[in-house]
């Protein structure tokens, strides 16, 4: 009985060292197999080839040189685009900022009716704020009614008026403000002053005005319900930018006229720093009294060279 105990406790060890000596064996066999895998040694500074390093770095420059240099040989030249000055760029919006460079026709607003973009106020023709010089004339006036569309403080104001004689203007003259002047167009006997035309001076740019209607508030829709026709142009100022005249044959008869009504000279000349450009497909068509002999392109015989062109027609004469 203990024969067998002994021999059964044998073949128990021998059961648990045989497992026990191939897993130490396996552990062996792992060890020994890593163990030829090649180690790397730690990082130190110490271990940089600086020399190898710095070649390098200049290789990869000298390479990054080269590939810009290919690119830009291959690149298309693009021209770099024209610069605007800013005087050219101001000439430009002065000549584009006038309300009517090319000239419009609207009507007088009448009180109390709705208003269309062709109807205009008085107000809105002078711009009071805005104006400088206005020359004015007129067949019928309302002296009061018109200064109050004026400052006078700051608006020199030329009348082109009618008087009897002599002392009539005299008269005139005194009982108008002092920034108030006339002018008073020969008319060679019996006569009336029939020419309805403006012209005013803003900062930047001249306004011709040539109304049917007359310098009274009734005419202009104020107090009742008339309607007239008013033509404007605006002209801008001229620039250094512009070369040469810019005289057309509107401007031509527009002096031409202005002389005949006894305008000063000054102002007559002054007319030529704005540009008259716009107005070279109108006609300015006008006529004076039958003693003073126009020019061939002037009064009826002036229709002839303007036959399909919008034609202007103030005038004084007789009635």
């Amino acid at each position: 009985m203990a024969a067998n105990e002994e021999q059964e406790s044998d073949q128990l060890k021998s059961s648990i060292t045989l497992p026990l000596q191939e897993q130490m064996g396996r552990r062996d066999e792992d060890v020994s197999r890593h163990s030829n895998i090649p180690q790397r040694p730690p990082f130190s500074l110490g271990s940089l080839n600086r020399k190898k390093m710095e070649e390098e770095r200049l290789s990869r420059i000298a390479t990054k040189r080269h590939r810009i240099i290919c690119d830009e040989e291959d690149a298309v030249e693009i021209p770099e685009p024209k610069r605007v000055t800013i005087s050219a760029m101001n000439h430009t919006i002065a000549k584009t900022t006038v309300p009517f460079p090319r000239g419009t026709v609207k009507r007088t607003w009448a009180l109390g009716y709705d208003r269309s973009p062709d109807d205009i106020k008085i107000e809105e023709v002078l711009q009071r704020d805005r104006l400088l010089l206005a020359l004015f004339s007129s067949f019928q006036w309302d002296e009061a009614w018109l200064l109050s569309k004026i400052d006078t403080s700051r608006t020199k104001i030329l009348l082109a008026a009618f008087a009897r004689d002599d002392a009539q203007k005299q008269e005139m003259r005194i009982n108008s403000p002092k920034n108030i002047k006339f002018c008073f167009p020969p008319m060679y006997g019996p006569g009336s002053m029939h020419s309805k035309l403006q012209i005013l001076k803003f900062p930047d740019y001249l306004r011709i005005v040539i109304p049917s209607g007359n310098l009274v508030p009734y005419d202009w829709g104020e107090t009742g319900v008339m309607e007239n026709m008013v033509f404007l142009i605006d002209l801008p100022l001229k620039t250094a930018n512009d070369l040469g005249p810019t005289a057309t044959l509107f401007f031509t008869h527009l002096q031409h006229y202005l002389r005949a009504m006894g305008v000063d000279n000054s102002m007559i000349d002054s007319l030529s720093k704005y540009d008259f450009s716009g107005t070279e497909n109108i006609g300015f068509v006008y006529s004076i009294s039958k003693t003073w002999k126009p020019p061939k392109r002037v009064s009826i015989s002036g229709w002839a060279f303007r036959p399909r062109n919008y034609c202007l027609s103030p005038w004084f004469g007789h009635k």
